[in-house]
């Protein structure tokens, strides 16, 4: 038995099904719609606010090349500059070289060159440097350090008699710990 649906019925079916209707559109038609649009401008604002950042620097070309060019002539005249390298694995075998020419080049026997391949907190890496030879050797192995052309703090320094050397009462064993700052490129 079918009755039939009072007036009042088909009102409220009516009304619920046009509510439902709404809620369906809004969550499935409007609300995606609106948060693609808000998207859309958001991305085309960042790509104005980018097109307006790369318009200042080709307007300021000029003046950031010609100041690249002055601080490459400073870089290129200072006396000292800082270990440049790919890697801290590269930029340890450059201040292993270092450390051995600095040592040969005072006149010293070096004896070994430990180099870590680990940059510290500061951009650092660190070695130790054993050699032996006279005063004179070991002062001028300090003194190239120092003021050479890479920029290397000596950091420790040992300096002893040698005993397997008595006879020899001007040879020293130096040990010199250092810390080179490095740019990695």
């Amino acid at each position: 038995m079918n009755r039939p649906v009072a007036a009042g019925d088909r009102r409220v079916i009516t009304g619920a099904l046009t509510v439902l209707l709404l809620a369906i559109l809004l969550s499935y038609g409007v609300v995606p719609a609106v948060r693609q649009w808000r998207e859309r401008a958001q991305h085309i604002d960042n790509a104005r606010e980018r097109i307006a950042a790369l318009r200042g620097l080709l307007e300021q070309a000029p003046a950031l090349d010609s100041a690249a060019t002055h601080e490459e002539r400073l870089l290129a005249g200072s006396p000292r500059r800082a270990l440049h390298a790919a890697s801290p694995a590269l930029a340890a075998n450059a201040l292993q070289a270092l450390l051995q020419d600095a040592g040969e080049g005072a006149g010293m026997v070096v004896t070994r060159v430990d180099v870590s391949s680990v940059l510290d907190s500061t951009g650092a890496t660190g070695g130790t440097l054993a050699a032996y030879g006279d005063i004179r050797g070991v002062a001028t192995l300090l003194h190239t350090l120092t003021m050479g052309p890479r920029v290397v703090l000596p950091t420790s320094l040992t300096v002893q008699q040698n005993s397997a050397l008595r006879g020899a009462p001007d040879v020293v064993q130096v040990v010199v710990g250092v810390k080179a700052p490095v740019v990695i490129d």
